[in-house]
């Protein structure tokens, strides 16, 4: 067996024909020293066929070459070469990790699937315990070196909330340097931990849903003060989640909602105050505003500020409602989140069509059946 490995790619075409015209299976090993990304990403069998197949076109048509040194991939994308790939009788092949593979003829133009398109038809068949498969794929994605922009994974986020898989969120969030996806970018930040909010609304607001979400929460909040996390493009002011009212009001939120409901408002390590307090230090960054028309701005905020409006209400029946900070919390319910939320859902319930996603209306309607 003539073996060609990647410490020795810089033969040259004729040398490559000769090694590659040994009778048997050739093999181009794949050495730890110089291999680019570590082992393919794998996937678990899924409940659709025609999402396992995707994903596996995405394996050997996206994810196998980027772990190809120049050599390989001049076999497997130059038609010149194509030749020396298609003899039935003599297979050419490259180890990588503990798996063998055999190279086939590619192009760039009709193998290659559209990274945007395909990850919206994966997401719309996405099922149960399909979602484990994100991960190997955003993993696969990165490495091959193709982009996944904001847009998308808060969709990817918000897509795995709805379908109740926030654990896996959790996972995603700690493979952060293979999945690409971090908690500092603040809209992927909002979509996690309003999944948060939703693992309570999914369990019926029972104190198991509520403990759970908690602790994702609690884990969530502690990831961003990793560096990790860090999205290093952006002006603390004006990006940074840890100082985002929205996601530290729903820590306090979390926080005041199981001391209310299952814990007999009980403050627990003060845990409820300081999240008050913190949310009072960064009020200032607050982003109240509501477009008149625009229905779409107005569902996000009524989506974001209603848990925190609640989280207040709760959080003053804990720390005292004549305390001073209870008082301070009472002024912004009253002065800020409330005329807001009543504009944006005013907005909403008017420019909205039919059909129309109202999940920031849909969300307040359903805090609004919790006694506070």
């Amino acid at each position: 067996m003539a073996t060609l490995t990647r410490e020795k790619s810089l033969y040259c075409t004729r040398c490559l024909q000769r090694l590659i015209h040994q009778p048997s299976t050739r093999a181009f090993t794949t050495s730890n020293a110089r291999r680019k990304h570590g082992a393919l990403p794998t996937f678990i069998p899924t409940s659709s066929p025609e999402l396992d197949k995707l994903l596996s076109t995405f394996r050997t048509n996206i994810f196998l070459p980027s772990h190809l040194l120049s050599l390989q991939k001049s076999l497997i994308y130059k038609s010149k070469n194509h030749a020396l790939l298609t003899n039935p009788e003599e297979p050419a092949t490259v180890k990588i990790g503990n798996e063998v593979h055999q190279l086939h003829p590619l192009n760039h133009l009709t193998d290659e699937p559209n990274t945007r398109k395909s990850l919206a038809e994966i997401l719309d068949m996405m099922e149960g315990r399909d979602w484990v498969n994100i991960i190997p794929f955003l993993e696969g994605v990165k490495q091959s070196g193709r982009k996944v922009k904001g847009w998308q994974m808060e969709k990817v986020v918000r897509r795995m909330a709805k379908a109740g898989r926030q654990g896996v969120v959790m996972e995603m969030l700690r493979r952060v340097e293979g999945t690409g996806v971090k908690l500092g970018e603040i809209g992927v930040c909002r979509e996690v931990f309003w999944g948060g909010v939703l693992k309570c609304v999914q369990s019926g607001w029972s104190e198991e849903g509520a403990k759970e979400a908690e602790r994702l929460m609690e884990g969530w909040w502690g990831m961003l003060s990793e560096e990790r996390h860090v999205d290093k493009t952006v002006k603390k002011s004006s990006g940074d989640p840890k100082l985002s009212p929205e996601i530290v009001g729903l820590v306090m939120w979390i926080r005041a909602v199981r001391s209310v409901l299952f814990m007999e408002k009980k403050d627990e390590e003060e845990k409820v105050k300081r999240a008050a307090e913190m949310v009072m230090a960064v009020w200032k960054h607050a982003d109240l505003r509501i477009e008149e028309e625009n229905w779409n701005d107005a569902n996000y905020k009524l989506m974001m500020w209603a848990p925190v409006w609640y989280g207040m209400k709760m959080a003053q029946q804990v720390l005292g409602e004549n305390t001073p900070l209870g008082r301070d919390l009472e002024r912004i319910i009253t002065t800020d989140l409330e005329p807001t939320l009543s504009k944006a859902r005013e907005v909403v319930s008017q420019y909205a069509g039919d059909g129309a996603k109202r999940r920031g209306l849909n969300m307040y309607d359903e805090l609004s059946k919790i006694p506070s």
